[in-house]
C-alpha cells in the first residue's frame, strides 16, 4: 500500500530534542509493515514556509503523488483547515488521522478538524459519541501500543530498583520525594525534574537566558534507547498516569504497553480502562494512592519471582495484543484497504 505519512519527525519539532514519539512508533512500524513511505514532516515545512503554503505544499503532493491514503497525527493548528480539507474533498485519497487527547481537547480541537477526514480513531470510548453528535460517523476506537520492532525484551542485568520515566508535572516531584523519605532507591528521568521556583524569578530578571533555561528543562531527559534500556534494566517500572490536564480521567498512554513490550514490571497508577488491556495482579499491577504504591514497590522488590512471572505474562499480553502493526492492521481492515 502506497501511503503518504504526515507527522512530526522530531520531538515537539525540535531538531535537537531528536525523533518525535510518532516518528519511532507509527512511521517506523508502517515501514517494517512493508508499505510504501512517503514522508511529509508538516513542522518542518510550516516552520519554513507558514500555514497556508505548507498546507498547499501537502495538497499538490498529494495530486501528485496519489497515496493510498494519507496517514496524518496531528499537533495543534499549524495547518491551513480550507486547504487541507480539499485533499478529502478533490482527491481519491483516503485520508485518515489518529487523534491523539480526545479524552480533555475534542471541543477545542478535534470536532474542527474531524470532517477533514475519511476516517479518524480516537481511544476514547467516550467520545464516540461525541463525534455522533457533531454528525461525523466515520470514527474508528483503537487504543496506544507500542513498536515491537523497537522496543524488544533483552535479558539485561537488573540494576535499578524502581525507575520512572516522564515529565515533573502535578504532583510528581511530591510523591518522588515521598519514596525517597521511604527509602525507596528510584531512579527518575524526562524534562524539568531539575527546574526549580527560583529559575522563574531568574528568567524574568534576565538573569537566566532562553537557551539555558531549556537547557536545564531537558538535562534530566534520556535518549529512546536510554530509555529502552531503562525499561529492561528496572525490577520495578513506575508510571504515573495522571494527565497534567486537570478535571479529566487518568488516560492510557503508550507507556503502558511500552513497559511490558520491553518485558519490564510495570506498577502503574490505575487509568480508565486498562484492566481491558492487561489483567491486573497477574500481567501488570495497579495501585490508586500513594501509599498503596509504597506498599506494592516494598512487596514487589521482595518477591522476585512474582514480580518476573506478572512481567513475563505482561510481555506475552503485549506482544500478542497490543503492537501497532496490530492497531494499523486492524484499521485498514475497517478501512477497506486490506
Amino acid at each position: 500500500m502506497k501511503i503518504l505519512y504526515v507527522g512530526m519527525k522530531y520531538d515537539y519539532g525540535i531538531p535537537e530534542r531528536g525523533f518525535s514519539f510518532e516518528h519511532y512508533n507509527f512511521y517506523e512500524t508502517l515501514v517494517h509493515m512493508g508499505h510504501t513511505i512517503e514522508y511529509f514532516d508538516f513542522m518542518s515545512e510550516y516552520h519554513r514556509y507558514g500555514s497556508h503554503k505548507m498546507t498547499t505544499m501537502l495538497l499538490d503532493l498529494v495530486k501528485e503523488s496519489k497515496p493510498d491514503i494519507l496517514f496524518t497525527f496531528l499537533f495543534t493548528d499549524q495547518f491551513d483547515l480550507e486547504i487541507f480539507s480539499k485533499i478529502k474533498n478533490e482527491t481519491s485519497t483516503i485520508t485518515f488521522n489518529w487523534f491523539a487527547d480526545d479524552h480533555w481537547r475534542f471541543d477545542t480541537f478535534t470536532k474542527y478538524w474531524a470532517h477533514c477526514f475519511s476516517f479518524v480513531s480516537t481511544t476514547d470510548i467516550n467520545s464516540l459519541k461525541k463525534y455522533r453528535s457533531i454528525g461525523y460517523n466515520n470514527v474508528m476506537l483503537t487504543q496506544w501500543g507500542f513498536n515491537h520492532f523497537l522496543y524488544t525484551k533483552k535479558l539485561l542485568p537488573l540494576i535499578h530498583d524502581v525507575s520512572f520515566i516522564g515529565q515533573a508535572h502535578g504532583n510528581r516531584n511530591t510523591i518522588i520525594r515521598r519514596l525517597q523519605k521511604e527509602g525507596i532507591n528510584i531512579v527518575v528521568k524526562g524534562t524539568h525534574w531539575n527546574l526549580r521556583r527560583w529559575h522563574a524569578y531568574a528568567k524574568k530578571l534576565h538573569l537566566l537566558t532562553d537557551s539555558k533555561l531549556q537547557s536545564i528543562i531537558n538535562e534530566t531527559r534520556i535518549t529512546q534507547d536510554s530509555m529502552i534500556e531503562m525499561f529492561q534494566q528496572s525490577k520495578i517500572n513506575l508510571n504515573m498516569t495522571a494527565s497534567s490536564q486537570i478535571n479529566f480521567q487518568n488516560q492510557i498512554k503508550g507507556r503502558n504497553f511500552e513497559i511490558p513490550g520491553c518485558g519490564g514490571f510495570q506498577l502503574s497508577e490505575y487509568a480508565d480502562r486498562l484492566e481491558e488491556y492487561f489483567t491486573p495482579n497477574k500481567e501488570i499491577v495497579c495501585y490508586a494512592s500513594t501509599d498503596e504504591m509504597i506498599e506494592k514497590i516494598k512487596y514487589y522488590l521482595m518477591h522476585d519471582d512474582v514480580r518476573m512471572k506478572i512481567a513475563e505474562a505482561g510481555y506475552q499480553r503485549a506482544i500478542q495484543e497490543h503492537t501497532y502493526q496490530k492497531r494499523f492492521t486492524d484499521l485498514f481492515f475497517q478501512m477497506g484497504l486490506s
